[in-house]
């Protein structure tokens, strides 16, 4: 019995030595290391509303639907917006929507068309003093559902060609300014889909484009983190934007029904969490799918 007390006390003994011990390391870790921080961590401590002054965002697809959201969530936040989008008429619209107190313009582009996306950043390059720090890629197509023996070859290659080819046209060229201007607080983001994760029945071609897009993101997100530039996926449900308004009602109501809130998304709700995502408060986010 005594020795079980006293094996006992023994046990009790090192316990409260160890959690003293390592309480203590644990302090002396943050003494030293508190001033070691990256700079994007430090600048954390510093945010002040509006989030983004200061910073130059472009966003494809910006005309409409989600990407319409997204520039005016980024310009609630401060930031100087370039609209890339191939609808002239809904790109002007977006602009006219956003605060006159910055220099936001539009610019006619085609993701698809690599000369026409060079055209983009370098007109963005001559026509702003500040660095490009933000780039999302909001520009996508969907087909019409149809089971895979009835779709395309040419509507396959456009689905390809807008939402994956687009993505990597637009972020090929963003890294390749964002490196060369050394711009703080870089970030890009992908709109891909929740299709995208396990494929959709009758959008084989979407949900194939999708999933690349989440793949390519982390690829790239891998090769860039130590140069400073995070690269993020955000992979949206259904959402009540243009591209879903011609959903016919019976498929619109099954969908929905597997939805836990019962409603679709609305763009903004995207948006919110797309600027989030390239904002300041997620400097340690980078190959992520959200």
């Amino acid at each position: 019995m005594i020795k079980y007390y006293r094996l006992n006390n023994v046990f009790v003994w090192y316990i409260l030595c160890f959690i003293t011990f390592n309480t203590y390391s644990a302090a002396e870790d943050d003494d030293t290391n508190k001033n070691e921080l990256p700079k994007e961590v430090e600048n954390v401590k510093k945010i002040s509303e509006p989030l983004l002054a200061g910073k130059l965002a472009i966003v494809t697809g910006g005309a409409s639907g989600i990407g319409r959201s997204v520039c005016q969530v980024l310009d609630r936040e401060g930031a100087t917006v370039v609209v890339a989008d191939i609808n002239d008429t809904g790109s002007a619209e977006t602009i006219e929507l956003l605060s006159k107190e910055r220099n936001h313009t539009a610019i006619h582009t085609d993701v698809t068309i690599k000369e026409n996306v060079t055209y983009l950043f370098k007109q963005v390059s001559t026509s702003y003093e500040m660095s490009l720090s933000i780039v999302v890629n909001s520009a996508g197509i969907v087909h019409n559902a149809s089971g895979v023996q009835n779709v395309p070859e040419a509507v396959f290659d456009k689905v390809i060609g807008v939402n994956l080819k687009g993505t990597y046209l637009v972020t090929k060229e963003a890294v390749t300014w964002m490196l060369q201007k050394n711009a703080t607080g870089r970030a890009i983001l992908n709109i891909a889909s929740v299709s995208g994760k396990g494929g959709y029945p009758f959008l084989s071609s979407y949900s194939a484009s999708k999933g690349a897009v989440i793949s390519f993101t982390k690829s790239v997100a891998l090769e860039v983190a130590l140069a400073g530039i995070r690269v993020n996926t955000i992979l949206p449900g259904y959402t009540d934007t243009p591209m879903t308004q011609g959903t016919p009602p019976d498929i619109k109501n099954r969908i929905i029904s597997t939805i836990p809130m019962g409603r679709m998304a609305t763009a903004r709700e995207i948006s919110e969490t797309i600027v989030f995502m390239c904002g300041p408060r997620s400097t340690y986010m980078t190959g992520s799918s959200v």
